[in-house]
């Protein structure tokens, strides 16, 4: 197994970008939070999945593919020997809110570059994903 750092969920989404768990350090924030997403105010956060042991306050139950990898006995979904299943198959719906389309790009980035580079790298990969602009044959570019 894989060393377990506390913000990287196994579905290789970065806890630490997620808008529940920057809520925390943040009432402003928090309230924009339950407003929008139409949660109790005391339900608009959440210290990262490994910490809440997957049950996530976005879906409000235990996330299935962190209880897949539990009981793959796998830290991230890429060590699994199913990587990638339909649990990761990007979809457009709410594509523009959520960052279920990242995960497979971010756990093989995560895999292949380890630990260090994923966490230097994925803020920009998350900037790109909603700021960026796609560019045919040359992937996401900032905006101009």
């Amino acid at each position: 197994m894989t060393e377990q750092p506390g913000l990287a969920a196994p579905c290789g989404i970065h806890c630490g970008i997620c808008l529940f768990y920057k809520s925390l350090s943040d009432e402003k924030l928090r309230d924009i939070v339950s407003q929008r997403m139409n949660v109790p105010l005391e339900k608009a956060t959440c210290q990262g999945c490994r910490a809440v042991d997957g049950n996530c306050p976005l879906i409000g139950e235990q996330c299935a593919t962190f209880v897949c990898a539990q009981e793959k006995g796998v830290d991230f979904c890429c060590d699994c020997s199913e990587f990638p299943c339909s649990k990761l198959l990007p979809c457009s719906d709410r594509a523009e809110s959520i960052a279920q389309n990242i995960k497979v790009y971010s756990l093989t980035l995560r895999k292949f570059k380890g630990e260090k580079a994923w966490n230097q790298m994925i803020g920009q990969i998350y900037s790109l994903y909603y700021r960026g602009q796609m560019k045919i044959g040359r992937g996401p570019v900032p905006r101009t």
